[in-house]
């Protein structure tokens, strides 16, 4: 029987040696998931971690490897997998049958059910109230939002990681891990490594709640739209590194508004999103 699960072209033992050869004096970790993924890692100050990260992101086409950032080492990432107590080969083919689900799924009808849910979901809240309801329309339909934007950009803003390089939210000044995981791009991580985000009480419109096969359509799409890249995942925080940003108002609304679907946590305010961060190198979502 095939498998959707991704081959690299690079051993993980081709990579310990490239990362040893690559970091001598930086620890460099391996370990195994309940379902047999291997993550790999090496400690980084978090002053260099951005450019280690640039480094190895330009190296997944030769490697297979996709580097993201964590606070957390690869034994960390992998023994969240193995609390369960489900046995390797139900584990495996959890694994597996998610990854199929991915790789084969429509990721922009899925990332489109994604945010019509949350947008189901606000209305619900604002009940009969014509005004809030209106007030629900303007933010969450793009061609209503763009109006209100500000002009075209000529350039990016420059976007600045709120924990990969910085103290913030309890990340502390200690090292990073940039930790690595065969997967045809970084859209995949949250399927092969369901345990490597926790996104709080997410729910949509009813019982939806936010799987992973969600968070890769939203990030396959995100990619394909705006050169958004998978930079940072772990617990409750999740960074794009946005390669083309959306620079003029309908884009921009259009991105802010599925952002404010995924995250409303974050995105609570679609208007300064969209003026903001939507239109900068780097999004940084959070849930509570």
């Amino acid at each position: 029987m095939s498998s959707f699960l991704y081959r690299p072209p690079l051993s993980g033992d081709g990579l310990l040696r490239a990362l040893r050869a690559r970091f001598p004096s930086a620890p460099v970790e391996h370990a195994t998931t309940a379902g047999g993924v291997e993550v790999i890692g090496v400690a980084l100050t978090r002053g260099v971690v951005r450019e280690g990260w640039d480094e190895w992101r330009g190296k997944h086409g030769e490697t297979g490897w996709w580097p993201y950032v964590s606070p957390r080492s690869p034994e960390s990432v992998a023994g969240f997998s193995r609390r369960d107590g489900v046995d390797a080969v139900a584990a495996a083919a959890a694994v597996e049958d998610l990854v199929a689900e991915v790789v084969c799924q429509d990721h922009d009808a899925r990332a489109a059910s994604v945010v019509v849910s949350g947008f189901r979901w606000s209305m619900e809240c604002a009940g009969e109230d014509e005004e809030d309801q209106e007030g629900w329309r303007d933010d969450c339909d793009p061609d209503r939002l763009a109006p209100r934007l500000s002009p075209p950009l000529t350039a990016p803003l420059h976007g600045v990681s709120r924990w990969a390089t910085s103290d913030q939210d309890g990340w502390g000044r200690g090292q990073r891990w940039l930790t690595f995981v065969a997967a045809r791009g970084g859209h995949e991580v949250p399927a092969v490594l369901p345990h490597m985000f926790k996104k709080g009480s997410w729910s949509g419109y009813g019982e939806r709640i936010l799987t992973a096969a969600d968070d890769a359509a939203l990030l396959r799409r995100w990619h394909e739209q705006w050169g958004a890249e998978l930079f940072l995942g772990s617990g409750v925080y999740l960074e794009l590194v946005v390669d083309r940003p959306p620079l003029d108002p309908r884009s921009a609304a259009q991105a802010a508004t599925e952002l404010m679907g995924y995250c409303d946590d974050t995105v609570q305010d679609p208007r300064t999103a969209g003026d903001g961060m939507v239109r900068s190198t780097v999004w940084s979502l959070w849930w509570d």
